[in-house]
């Protein structure tokens, strides 16, 4: 899956439709509407979009980006301890725990389309990239020996991947239940990492 685009025009689009969802939610959210916030054309949108779905695809997609992001600046920043990269991590995901996140939205709202083939098939797209994010990021834990080596990277990043899409799902069904607060998640993120 290649990287979201850099250009502002791209950004302007992306913002707008964000703050659209934020307003009236996925499913009334339309196209005209993201012509008129962005003051983009229909032609312009459809230069980088086939559709307003993938356009949300693309949300999810930057999201995960700006974690792995936040991620690789900690380690480059010297954070040589599981607790720098991990936190890195754990605080790009506390939107998980937010019923109103714009992210947490659109998931369910393409996992309710998911038998339409375009939108089984980025989604799909969007987890693979997921867990083969989550799996280097626990491999540069391994390889600068803050992450035991006999951990396995592809199983490990396979149960946090269920465990966020878990939180998600919990604050969607039930957004005012007690629910695993950001902290003990990264707890137990830890416990994981640093025992193998």
């Amino acid at each position: 899956m290649q990287t979201i685009h850099q250009n502002p025009s791209f950004q302007l689009l992306l913002t707008s439709t964000e703050e659209l969802i934020l307003e009236k939610g996925c499913q009334q959210t339309t196209l005209q509407d993201i012509m008129k916030r962005s003051g983009l054309s229909k032609g312009a949108i459809y230069h980088y979009v086939k559709s307003k779905d993938e356009l949300m695809g693309l949300l999810l997609q930057k999201r995960f980006e700006t974690i792995g992001q936040q991620f690789y600046q900690s380690v480059q920043a010297g954070g040589q301890e599981l607790s720098s990269g991990l936190e890195a991590i754990s605080n790009g995901l506390r939107h998980i725990h937010d019923s109103r996140d714009v992210t947490n939205l659109i998931l369910i709202y393409l996992l309710s389309k998911r038998e339409d083939p375009i939108i089984g098939a980025m989604l799909a797209r969007l987890h693979e990239a997921s867990i083969q994010a989550s799996k280097e990021w626990i491999e540069v834990g391994q390889k600068g020996g803050v992450i035991p080596a006999s951990l396995d990277a592809e199983k490990t990043a396979r149960l946090f991947s269920v465990i966020t899409y878990g939180i998600r799902m919990n604050t969607q069904i039930a957004p005012d239940s007690t629910q695993l607060s950001a902290g003990e998640v990264y707890k137990m993120m830890f416990e994981i990492l640093s025992k193998g």
